[in-house]
This record gives structure tokens, C-alpha cells and sequence, in this order.
């Protein structure tokens, strides 16, 4: 015990020297973590600011997304059926026709005249059944162009005949939708020539046309009926349109487009003579007749369309308001 005290005494300045060492060596691993820490933290802190700016942008491009989707939806060009609104109003307005309702008929399109109230009220068709609707956006905000099919009674005949019929429908001040008359508005009138144009449209004109023509094959009255009512020759009429020469009769009057067709600088249906189309309800100068061709002026030059596609405004008239017609591209 005593050599250990003696040992101790002798060496205490080492021992404490020993212990100051190990206590500074302490402080300095402590010191070391703690700078560690607070810096581990300080880029734990800009990670998670930067996590949440990012989440920031992520969603604001998601937001930016959904809102090109919707702005994408309301321009879109793809055809709703049977949209609630546009079907409502439809709907309403041929069962209007059907009754004589002319106060209905003067609200639903306040463009009407007295000749086509007229026209209505003396129409071959009694009544319309099955209206469905294809609409897409139009131009402005609370417009549609729409394509009405629907089968139309004919007067002492059974067989039904389906039709389909364009319309430009605009929203009043009351919310409510109307038919808009847009005759003489070229940008509305070159938007639906455009529309006209596209496979989804062409795919309903020709389904509406086979349909059409599998209801007069079916029923002769019916053929015989629209032959008469069609603007085109009979097909008992004595004269052939082989044995047809060129007429002037009637030259310098108009003819109107009852369907989209093309116009030609021959009389013929060759594919390098098209040379512009006329649009539907498109009015156009007659020149005169070449057989199964109608001539005429066509931004000054001398043209020719098919006769099936053209009629005089009253003949085009009337057959707008039986409904007889299916509007789409055509020879």
C-alpha cells in the first residue's frame, strides 16, 4: 500500500497530464459529432425544402395538365351523342313540328320566317320519331353544331325515312339553346364544311344514306315518292340524260348545294379536274345545263357540278324543311 502511495505521489503530474489528454480527446470527439449533427440537419432541412418545392411544381404541372385537358375538351371535335342539353332542345322542337306549335317552333328558332312557318305547317312529313343527336363545340361559348338524325313520316306512306339534318345551335341570355341563323357567317359556315370533312362525320352521313336508301329499295312508293321530291329527272322521264344537251334555260339564276360535292372544270368525274367544293346550303350562279352536269360561275370561272347535288333555292328549300335530304361529300 505504501509503494503504491510513494508510486503515485512520484508520477501524479504524468497521471494528471495523462487525464487532461483524455478529457480533451473526449471534448474534441463531442465537438466533432455536434458540428456533424448540425450540418447532417442543416441538409436534412434543404432536402426537405427541396422535396416540397418540387412536390410544388409536380402538382402545378398536374394542374397545368388538367386544365389543357379540359380547354382540349371544349374545343374537342369528337361527336357527343345525345348530349342532355343539345337532345332536350332537339327533341323538343321536332315534337313542335309534329303539333303545329308554332309558338315552341318561334322560340326554339327565332330566325324563322313566314315561309318557313308556312313550309312547316304544310310539310309532306307528319310526324318525326327517334331523334338522336351528334353534337361537338362550336365557335364561341354556348354554341354546338349538331347533327339531328331522326325517321320521318311521310303522308299516306308507311315506311319511316331516315334523315339527318345539320344545325348551328347558340345559347340565349336565358341559358337556354336556340337555333342560330348563320347564313352569310363565313367563318361559322367554314367551320362546318370543316367538320363535314372529318371520317367521324362522313361515317354517319353514309351510314344515314345506306339507311335511306334501304327504306326506298324496300318500298316502291317511298322510291317513287323521293324521286319526285329529290330535284333530280324522274326515272320515267322521256328524255335520257345521255340525249340531254347543254341548256341555258334558267341560265343566270341560282343554284344551291344540298350536299357537300365538288366542283369540277369538266363535266366529268375525272380526279384531276376538282378544282374547289361548294358547301352545303352554298349558293352559286347557273350558267347552264351539260347533260347530268349543272354549269356554273365559280370565283369567275366557268365549272360544273353534279345536277344530284344542286337545286334551285325553292326546290332546296322545301326539301330542307321535309327533311329529305342527308347532307355529305358527294361527286
Amino acid at each position: 500500500m505504501e509503494n503504491i502511495r510513494e508510486w503515485i505521489s512520484d508520477n501524479l503530474r504524468y497521471i494528471l497530464l495523462g487525464l487532461a489528454l483524455i478529457l480533451i480527446l473526449v471534448v474534441a470527439v463531442l465537438g466533432i459529432r455536434a458540428i456533424s449533427n448540425i450540418a447532417s440537419g442543416g441538409d436534412r432541412t434543404k432536402n426537405t425544402e427541396a422535396q416540397q418545392t418540387e412536390s410544388e411544381t409536380n402538382h402545378d404541372v398536374i394542374v397545368q395538365e388538367d386544365s389543357n385537358k379540359a380547354q382540349g375538351a371544349a374545343g374537342s371535335s369528337v361527336l357527343t351523342k345525345n348530349d342532355a342539353k343539345v337532345l332536350t332542345t332537339m327533341t323538343a322542337y321536332y315534337e313542335a313540328r309534329t303539333n303545329g306549335d308554332t309558338e315552341t317552333l318561334r322560340k326554339l328558332n327565332p330566325s324563322m320566317d313566314e315561309q318557313e312557318e308556312a313550309n312547316i305547317l304544310n310539310s309532306y312529313v307528319e310526324s318525326y320519331s327517334d331523334v338522336s343527336t351528334y353534337s361537338r363545340p362550336g365557335l364561341t361559348d354556348g354554341s354546338y353544331l349538331v347533327y339531328v338524325c331522326y325517321n320521318g313520316k311521310v303522308k299516306e306512306i308507311d315506311t319511316l325515312v331516315p334523315s339527318l339534318i345539320e344545325y348551328y345551335l347558340m345559347t340565349d341570355e336565358t341559358g337556354g339553346l336556340y337555333i342560330a341563323d348563320t347564313e352569310g357567317d363565313a367563318q361559322v359556315e367554314a367551320f362546318c364544311k370543316q367538320a363535314q370533312d372529318t371520317s367521324e362525320v362522313q361515317d354517319l352521313i353514309s351510314s344515314v344514306n345506306r339507311e335511306l336508301e334501304a327504306a326506298k329499295e324496300s318500298d316502291p312508293a317511298l322510291k317513287e315518292f323521293m324521286g319526285q321530291h329529290s330535284g333530280t329527272a324522274n326515272e320515267g322521264n322521256s328524255q335520257s340524260k345521255e340525249e340531254s344537251t347543254e341548256s341555258s334555260e334558267d341560265e343566270g339564276s341560282e343554284v344551291v348545294a344540298l350536299d357537300s360535292c365538288n366542283v369540277r372544270s369538266t363535266p366529268t368525274t375525272d380526279e384531276d379536274n376538282i378544282i374547289g367544293s361548294l358547301f352545303v346550303g352554298e349558293k352559286a350562279t347557273k350558267l347552264g345545263e351539260e347533260g347530268e352536269w349543272v354549269k356554273i360561275d365559280y370565283n369567275g370561272e366557268t365549272a360544273y357540278v353534279s345536277s344530284e347535288f344542286v337545286a334551285s333555292p325553292e326546290e332546296a328549300q322545301a326539301q330542307e324543311e321535309a327533311s329529305y335530304y342527308a347532307p355529305g361529300a358527294a361527286e
